[in-house]
């Protein structure tokens, strides 16, 4: 019980934390150790992954169905959505930039482990499509931005960043395993949980000040977008696997990382462009629906998961 209900319920108590009494969250936010908690998750979740990928017909056909879904159709999705709902020009570009985000670099993988998903499928998936989307942001949100809007791209630092912040600590984690020959104590466990825990204390208590001066009324009409938008995403990437008949984990894996979307390189997109509040609140309306959604599903299916093993126990 403790383990399914602590990310989802550690992630609510750290949003409301943030909004009543932010000066914590800021000062935490300040020490600059997102960095850090985001290899922590990965030299956690390396360590512990034991799953095989197989690189079969199927398992190519949803990695390319997925791509194109989260990369290529969602930013289309997030501008129809918002034009759709009546979104202020600026509102409506926040919502499509996260839209065409790649996946986020630590929950999706946090998520999926927790679910009882294949968590060497999320960790591809996120590497994969966070290289892919550093080449396809610069020809995708030309097309939907307001005409004149110079898209500036540093693929450079983005892969770098990739590289030192994910794919090392997840070799790393790995390499551990396999000289130690130990596995992690259960309280390590709850290390990368705790971590997106701490990241999103962080990023809300920040935002809070912002975010309660929002109108609104265009506030709703962003989350009502975001939650249309993420949940759209869920199911084209759960009905992918099953189009193409793969198992229950590699459908989680695309579930939590596929219809993810990060937030830090959305804030960095809409800084080089100069965007207001107007636009940055929508992204972070996006995520905070993709954190509360995806970690009371991912406890939910943990639970199913507990409760499967035990009739096979019983058995």
């Amino acid at each position: 019980m403790f383990k399914k209900l602590f990310l989802p319920v550690g992630i609510l108590v750290a949003v409301a934390l943030a909004f009543l009494l932010p000066e914590p969250g800021i000062f935490f936010k300040n020490l600059k150790l997102n960095n850090y908690l985001i290899i922590a998750i990965f030299l956690v979740c390396g360590w512990q992954t034991t799953a095989e990928l197989k690189f079969d017909r199927n398992f190519l056909m949803l990695f390319i169905a997925g791509a194109l879904i989260t990369l290529v159709a969602a930013p289309f999705m997030g501008w129809g959505i918002g034009k759709g709902l009546g979104l202020d020009p600026l509102s409506a570009a926040g919502l499509m930039v996260i839209a065409a985000m790649p996946p986020t670099l630590s929950s999706g993988v946090v998520m999926t482990g927790t679910a009882g998903g294949n968590t060497l499928l999320a960790m591809t998936v996120t590497i994969a499509y966070s290289f892919i989307g550093v080449f396809i942001l610069p020809l995708i949100l030309p097309l939907l931005m307001p005409e004149g809007t110079e898209i500036v791209v540093k693929p450079l630092k983005m892969l770098t960043d990739l590289a030192l912040l994910v794919i090392l600590p997840a070799v790393a984690g790995v390499v551990l395993r396999l000289v130690t020959k130990k596995k992690l104590p259960a309280w390590g466990g709850h290390i990368p949980s705790l971590c997106v825990i701490l990241l999103v204390w962080g990023f809300f208590s920040a935002a809070s000040a912002d975010m309660l001066k929002f109108p609104a009324a265009t506030l709703l009409a962003a989350a009502l977008g975001s939650l249309v938008l993420h949940l759209v995403l869920m199911g084209a990437m759960w009905y992918s696997g099953v189009l193409f008949k793969t198992g229950v984990p590699e459908r989680k894996a695309m579930l939590f990382t596929g219809a993810s979307k990060t937030l830090t390189i959305a804030l960095a997109t809409l800084s080089i462009l100069g965007a207001s509040g107007n636009a940055v609140i929508p992204c972070m309306v996006f995520y905070f629906l993709q954190m509360v959604i995806d970690s009371a599903l991912a406890g939910k299916m943990a639970g199913k998961k507990e409760k499967t093993e035990e009739k096979t126990l019983a058995k």
